[in-house]
Protein backbone atom coordinates (compact mmCIF):
# COMPACT_ATOMS: atom_id res chain seq x y z
CA UNK A 1 0.00 0.00 0.00
CA UNK A 2 1.35 3.52 -0.83
CA UNK A 3 0.53 4.17 3.57
CA UNK A 4 3.78 2.35 3.68
CA UNK A 5 5.82 4.37 0.97
CA UNK A 6 4.65 7.94 2.71
CA UNK A 7 5.28 6.03 6.24
CA UNK A 8 8.86 4.95 4.94
CA UNK A 9 9.65 8.61 3.21
CA UNK A 10 8.44 10.43 6.27
CA UNK A 11 10.84 8.60 8.27
CA UNK A 12 13.29 9.17 6.37
CA UNK A 13 13.27 12.66 5.59
CA UNK A 14 10.52 14.28 8.04
CA UNK A 15 12.27 18.01 7.17
CA UNK A 16 10.33 17.22 3.66
CA UNK A 17 7.21 14.85 4.29
CA UNK A 18 4.05 15.63 6.00
CA UNK A 19 2.86 13.50 8.88
CA UNK A 20 1.00 10.20 7.89
CA UNK A 21 -2.97 10.48 8.87
CA UNK A 22 -4.86 7.38 9.69
CA UNK A 23 -8.37 7.89 10.32
CA UNK A 24 -10.46 4.93 11.80
CA UNK A 25 -13.91 5.21 11.49
CA UNK A 26 -16.36 2.95 13.13
CA UNK A 27 -18.36 1.80 16.28
CA UNK A 28 -17.67 1.30 19.86
CA UNK A 29 -15.10 -1.12 19.51
CA UNK A 30 -13.33 1.51 17.57
CA UNK A 31 -14.04 4.29 20.01
CA UNK A 32 -12.64 1.79 22.33
CA UNK A 33 -15.62 0.51 24.81
CA UNK A 34 -15.05 -2.38 26.72
CA UNK A 35 -17.41 -3.29 29.62
CA UNK A 36 -20.90 -1.84 30.63
CA UNK A 37 -23.21 -0.50 33.15
CA UNK A 38 -26.05 1.24 34.44
CA UNK A 39 -26.03 4.24 35.82
CA UNK A 40 -28.45 6.13 38.17
CA UNK A 41 -30.82 6.64 35.48
CA UNK A 42 -31.03 3.63 34.32
CA UNK A 43 -28.96 4.13 30.99
CA UNK A 44 -26.27 2.25 29.58
CA UNK A 45 -22.96 3.41 30.01
CA UNK A 46 -19.54 2.37 28.51
CA UNK A 47 -15.87 1.92 30.14
CA UNK A 48 -14.08 3.54 27.67
CA UNK A 49 -10.24 2.65 27.63
CA UNK A 50 -9.14 3.98 23.65
CA UNK A 51 -5.55 3.29 24.45
CA UNK A 52 -6.41 -0.44 24.86
CA UNK A 53 -8.21 -0.65 21.28
CA UNK A 54 -6.66 -1.65 17.61
CA UNK A 55 -6.62 2.37 16.28
CA UNK A 56 -3.51 2.45 19.13
CA UNK A 57 -2.43 -0.51 18.68
CA UNK A 58 -1.81 0.51 14.79
CA UNK A 59 0.15 3.71 15.89
CA UNK A 60 2.64 1.72 18.50
CA UNK A 61 2.99 -0.98 15.83
CA UNK A 62 3.93 1.52 12.64
CA UNK A 63 5.65 3.57 15.07
CA UNK A 64 8.14 1.17 16.01
CA UNK A 65 9.09 0.43 12.77
CA UNK A 66 8.96 4.07 12.11
CA UNK A 67 9.67 6.09 14.79
CA UNK A 68 10.75 9.31 12.86
CA UNK A 69 7.44 9.26 11.12
CA UNK A 70 5.50 9.84 14.02
CA UNK A 71 2.34 8.64 12.45
CA UNK A 72 -1.34 10.61 13.35
CA UNK A 73 -4.06 8.18 14.39
CA UNK A 74 -7.74 10.09 14.50
CA UNK A 75 -10.18 7.55 16.38
CA UNK A 76 -13.26 8.87 14.93
CA UNK A 77 -15.58 5.16 16.72
CA UNK A 78 -18.53 6.80 18.18
CA UNK A 79 -19.84 4.08 20.73
CA UNK A 80 -23.60 3.23 19.57
CA UNK A 81 -23.06 4.29 15.69
CA UNK A 82 -24.31 2.58 12.98
CA UNK A 83 -22.73 2.85 8.84
CA UNK A 84 -25.18 5.51 8.29
CA UNK A 85 -24.55 7.78 11.05
CA UNK A 86 -20.64 7.25 10.42
CA UNK A 87 -21.72 8.48 6.90
CA UNK A 88 -23.39 11.47 8.22
CA UNK A 89 -20.08 12.33 10.32
CA UNK A 90 -17.69 11.55 7.56
CA UNK A 91 -16.96 14.89 6.51
CA UNK A 92 -16.53 16.59 9.97
CA UNK A 93 -14.61 13.52 11.65
CA UNK A 94 -12.42 12.00 8.84
CA UNK A 95 -12.53 14.09 5.53
CA UNK A 96 -11.68 17.63 7.23
CA UNK A 97 -8.21 16.04 8.17
CA UNK A 98 -7.28 14.99 4.86
CA UNK A 99 -6.20 11.38 5.83
CA UNK A 100 -3.81 9.18 3.80
CA UNK A 101 -6.01 6.27 4.57
CA UNK A 102 -9.23 5.57 6.06
CA UNK A 103 -10.07 2.32 8.23
CA UNK A 104 -13.93 1.75 8.31
CA UNK A 105 -15.45 -0.56 10.67
CA UNK A 106 -19.42 -1.08 11.38
CA UNK A 107 -21.72 -4.08 11.38
CA UNK A 108 -22.79 -4.71 15.11
CA UNK A 109 -25.15 -2.04 15.62
CA UNK A 110 -26.51 -1.89 11.96
CA UNK A 111 -27.14 -5.73 12.10
CA UNK A 112 -29.34 -5.59 15.62
CA UNK A 113 -32.09 -3.68 12.75
CA UNK A 114 -35.03 -5.86 13.44
CA UNK A 115 -35.70 -5.28 9.78
CA UNK A 116 -32.96 -7.41 8.60
CA UNK A 117 -33.73 -6.65 4.86
CA UNK A 118 -33.98 -3.03 5.34
CA UNK A 119 -31.23 -2.77 7.39
CA UNK A 120 -29.01 -4.59 5.05
CA UNK A 121 -30.12 -2.49 1.98
CA UNK A 122 -29.39 0.90 4.41
CA UNK A 123 -25.87 -0.88 5.41
CA UNK A 124 -24.97 -1.47 1.95
CA UNK A 125 -25.81 2.27 0.72
CA UNK A 126 -24.08 3.51 3.80
CA UNK A 127 -21.06 1.49 3.42
CA UNK A 128 -20.72 2.20 -0.46
CA UNK A 129 -21.19 5.61 0.12
CA UNK A 130 -18.56 5.91 2.73
CA UNK A 131 -15.57 3.80 0.86
CA UNK A 132 -16.21 5.92 -2.63
CA UNK A 133 -16.14 9.56 -0.81
CA UNK A 134 -13.32 8.32 1.00
CA UNK A 135 -11.31 7.31 -2.46
CA UNK A 136 -12.70 10.45 -4.03
CA UNK A 137 -10.17 12.47 -1.83
CA UNK A 138 -7.39 10.39 -2.84
CA UNK A 139 -6.72 8.48 0.59
CA UNK A 140 -6.38 4.79 0.41
CA UNK A 141 -9.14 2.82 2.52
CA UNK A 142 -9.56 -0.21 4.06
CA UNK A 143 -12.77 -2.23 5.56
CA UNK A 144 -12.67 -4.30 8.49
CA UNK A 145 -15.18 -6.08 9.34
CA UNK A 146 -16.13 -6.73 12.82
CA UNK A 147 -15.26 -9.62 15.75
CA UNK A 148 -18.49 -12.00 16.92
CA UNK A 149 -21.39 -11.08 19.41
CA UNK A 150 -22.45 -13.17 21.80
CA UNK A 151 -23.14 -16.76 21.33
CA UNK A 152 -24.92 -17.67 24.83
CA UNK A 153 -26.22 -15.32 27.39
CA UNK A 154 -23.61 -15.24 29.79
CA UNK A 155 -24.71 -16.20 33.07
CA UNK A 156 -22.42 -12.85 34.38
CA UNK A 157 -25.37 -10.94 33.15
CA UNK A 158 -27.85 -10.08 36.06
CA UNK A 159 -28.97 -6.72 34.39
CA UNK A 160 -32.57 -7.69 32.50
CA UNK A 161 -31.77 -5.09 30.04
CA UNK A 162 -28.25 -6.49 29.36
CA UNK A 163 -29.75 -9.67 29.59
CA UNK A 164 -32.70 -8.93 26.58
CA UNK A 165 -29.93 -7.37 24.26
CA UNK A 166 -27.81 -10.63 24.42
CA UNK A 167 -30.71 -12.47 23.60
CA UNK A 168 -31.21 -10.57 20.44
CA UNK A 169 -27.23 -10.52 19.80
CA UNK A 170 -27.36 -14.40 19.89
CA UNK A 171 -29.69 -14.67 17.66
CA UNK A 172 -27.91 -12.47 14.91
CA UNK A 173 -25.16 -14.38 15.74
CA UNK A 174 -26.36 -18.04 15.43
CA UNK A 175 -28.88 -17.43 12.58
CA UNK A 176 -26.24 -15.91 10.47
CA UNK A 177 -27.64 -11.83 10.52
CA UNK A 178 -24.46 -10.83 11.27
CA UNK A 179 -22.35 -13.05 8.62
CA UNK A 180 -24.93 -11.39 6.02
CA UNK A 181 -23.70 -7.69 6.90
CA UNK A 182 -20.18 -8.86 6.61
CA UNK A 183 -20.46 -10.52 3.38
CA UNK A 184 -22.52 -7.42 2.09
CA UNK A 185 -19.64 -4.93 3.42
CA UNK A 186 -16.82 -7.34 1.83
CA UNK A 187 -18.53 -7.24 -1.60
CA UNK A 188 -19.16 -3.36 -1.72
CA UNK A 189 -15.53 -3.31 -0.69
CA UNK A 190 -14.97 -5.37 -3.46
CA UNK A 191 -16.70 -3.58 -5.82
CA UNK A 192 -15.37 -0.11 -5.50
CA UNK A 193 -11.73 -0.80 -4.77
CA UNK A 194 -11.65 -1.28 -0.94
CA UNK A 195 -8.91 -3.68 0.58
CA UNK A 196 -10.41 -5.99 2.96
CA UNK A 197 -8.99 -6.69 6.51
CA UNK A 198 -11.23 -9.78 7.30
CA UNK A 199 -10.97 -9.97 11.10
CA UNK A 200 -14.73 -11.86 11.20
CA UNK A 201 -12.93 -14.58 9.65
CA UNK A 202 -10.52 -14.90 11.96
CA UNK A 203 -13.39 -15.27 14.38
CA UNK A 204 -14.97 -18.05 11.77
CA UNK A 205 -11.66 -19.98 12.13
CA UNK A 206 -11.68 -19.83 16.02
CA UNK A 207 -15.25 -21.12 16.48
CA UNK A 208 -14.62 -23.54 14.14
CA UNK A 209 -11.24 -24.96 16.05
CA UNK A 210 -13.81 -25.14 19.10
CA UNK A 211 -12.29 -21.72 20.65
CA UNK A 212 -15.34 -20.24 22.89
CA UNK A 213 -15.21 -17.25 21.28
CA UNK A 214 -17.92 -15.57 24.28
CA UNK A 215 -15.09 -15.87 26.53
CA UNK A 216 -12.97 -12.83 24.09
CA UNK A 217 -16.16 -10.45 24.72
CA UNK A 218 -15.12 -7.95 27.63
CA UNK A 219 -19.18 -7.10 27.99
CA UNK A 220 -20.40 -10.57 27.13
CA UNK A 221 -22.34 -9.08 24.51
CA UNK A 222 -20.02 -7.41 21.68
CA UNK A 223 -17.04 -5.77 22.63
CA UNK A 224 -13.91 -7.90 22.12
CA UNK A 225 -11.70 -7.67 25.46
CA UNK A 226 -7.80 -6.03 24.58
CA UNK A 227 -6.44 -8.99 23.80
CA UNK A 228 -8.98 -9.70 20.99
CA UNK A 229 -8.20 -6.28 19.67
CA UNK A 230 -4.95 -8.05 18.86
CA UNK A 231 -6.95 -9.88 16.09
CA UNK A 232 -7.72 -6.48 14.13
CA UNK A 233 -4.08 -4.80 14.43
CA UNK A 234 -2.52 -8.67 12.73
CA UNK A 235 -5.29 -7.74 10.19
CA UNK A 236 -4.55 -4.72 9.13
CA UNK A 237 -1.07 -5.11 9.49
CA UNK A 238 -1.24 -7.82 7.21
CA UNK A 239 -2.89 -5.85 4.50
CA UNK A 240 -1.02 -2.62 5.35
CA UNK A 241 2.40 -4.64 4.75
CA UNK A 242 1.36 -6.86 1.95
Amino acid sequence: MKIMEKLSARNKDYFHNRPVTIACLGDSVTHGCFEIYLNENGGIETVCRPDDAYPMMLKRALTSYFPFAAPVIINAGVSGDKSYGGLERLERDVLSFKPDLVIVDFGLNDSMNKDVEGGLETYDKSMRAIFERVLALGAECILLTPNFMNKAVSPRLTEPLFIDIAKEAAVVQNTGILTRYVETAKKAALDVGVYVADAYAVWQKLDKNGVNTDSLLSNDINHPIKEAHGIFLDELMRIILA
